[in-house]
């Protein structure tokens, strides 16, 4: 698959849109061979990369020798890709020695089938593994496959329809009414939000964030002339060093994606005005132009556990103890579900997985959105056509033959 990168320049933020900096690249395999083409804007690399994928629906075929490499090589491979720190490589390592490397290490890829997964699976189930525990490890298999989809080495991931993020058997809460505050009630909140971090709140009621993902918003994730905010990292207690500078801060990925993924979220003008101000007032930090600087030590990220305190102090002096930094993500999907946005892309703005966990979750307002559309179609149909009413011929239940035989027998 063509994959879109986003190499940031040296120029600020607000000065990217006019800079000549060829900071998006697409990048693709060609006969085995990674290559890469940079662009000015997203949308010529979006628009090249869909050729790219178009190209090779017309006929372009897989490179049959990167289907021979053997999964140890390719195991290797992917731990190396990801911006993992040295511990967590070693973790990854020894997942491999103890439970993949006798049963696949010496397969090649494109060998590796479904019913493979399912006797490894029954394998491990037969030595007394808790099943949590299969089910983490088939995961960590199954995002290598996927990786191995990404880079073009084989074509399909014979874990099927793994989900890498299953709640271990817990189902989805739908959410009711009292569970989504008012519009008065989010500014209530926000008013009572200390300065420093009020744009975090904004964003997670006008862009859906969740906390982490707020706190982590920078420049660099920013498209300020589209208005479109790339959410790749995201501030939890086990962050990365090598981008922190400490253990605790901010990492890659974010919750349902991993390192290298980002989802996309629009950014309305007023939280883009607001995230200005904050700039202005608070400036940014880092490489990266991070919005968010913890109050007592300079060039780290806020603590987690202070950003939810500064919350609930808000919501108590806002008079609505009850809400939660969730509630601010059920008010943005609830303005987006009745303002009649495809709830294929509301999902995809929260970084829901699918649609399937945003009906569950907001089953509610989904089908009262249903209910009114059918009463807007009813209001533009039905009103329209009650003066035409016996005016408009019923289409006739025969052929046109009998209907004129039987309309000559009636008389």
């Amino acid at each position: 698959m063509a994959a879109i990168k986003h190499e940031d320049c040296d120029c600020p933020g607000r000065r990217k849109p006019d800079c000549a900096h060829l900071t998006y690249r697409v990048a693709y395999r060609q006969a085995g061979e990674l290559r890469e083409v940079p662009f000015k804007r997203l949308e010529d690399a979006e628009s090249f990369a869909i050729g790219v994928e178009r190209r090779k629906d017309l006929g372009a075929r897989l490179d049959p020798e990167a289907g021979r490499r053997v999964f140890a090589d390719v195991w290797r491979e992917w731990v190396e890709a990801g911006a993992l720190e040295e511990s967590t490589k070693r973790n990854y390592q020894s997942v491999y020695g103890n439970h993949f490397g006798r049963t696949f290490g010496s397969m090649e890829m494109a060998d590796i089938a479904p019913a493979d997964i399912e006797r490894w699976e029954a394998y491990q189930r037969g030595r007394g593994y808790a099943e949590n525990g299969v089910n983490g490890r088939k995961n960590v298999l199954s995002s290598v496959f996927n990786y191995a989809v990404t880079a073009e080495i084989i074509g399909r991931n014979p874990c099927r329809k793994v989900n890498p993020h299953r709640r271990a058997g817990r189902p989805l809460t739908p959410i009711g009414d009292d569970d989504i505050p008012a519009m008065e009630e989010v500014m209530g909140i926000i008013a009572e939000a200390p300065k420093l971090i009020r744009a975090g709140f904004w964003a997670m009621a006008g862009c859906g964030l969740r906390p982490g993902e707020a706190l982590a918003i920078s420049s660099a994730s920013m498209n300020w002339d589209r208005g479109i905010l790339a959410v790749d990292h995201q501030v939890s207690a086990y962050g990365c060093q090598k981008i922190s500078g400490s253990r605790r801060g901010v990492k890659r990925g974010t919750k349902s994606r991993g390192s290298g993924e980002a989802r996309r979220t629009p950014v309305p003008h007023s939280i883009r005005q607001v995230f200005n101000d904050h700039v202005d007032a608070f400036g940014m930090w880092g490489d990266r132009g991070w919005f968010f600087e913890s109050p007592r030590q300079n060039d780290r990220h806020p603590s987690y556990d202070w950003f939810l305190a500064q919350f609930k102090v808000a919501t108590t002096a806002a008079g609505t103890p009850r809400y939660t930094p969730k509630s601010f993500r059920h008010f943005f999907v609830s303005e987006a579900i009745h303002s009649g946005i495809p709830l294929f892309e509301i999902a995809a703005w929260v970084g829901h997985r699918t649609t399937r966990t945003t009906e569950l979750i907001y089953g509610h307002l989904v089908r009262r959105s249903m209910h009114q559309g059918a009463l807007v179609m009813h209001n533009r149909l039905g009103l329209d056509l009650a003066p035409l009413q016996g005016s408009i011929p019923l289409p006739s239940l025969h052929p046109s033959g009998e209907a004129a035989d039987d309309q000559d027998d009636a008389a």
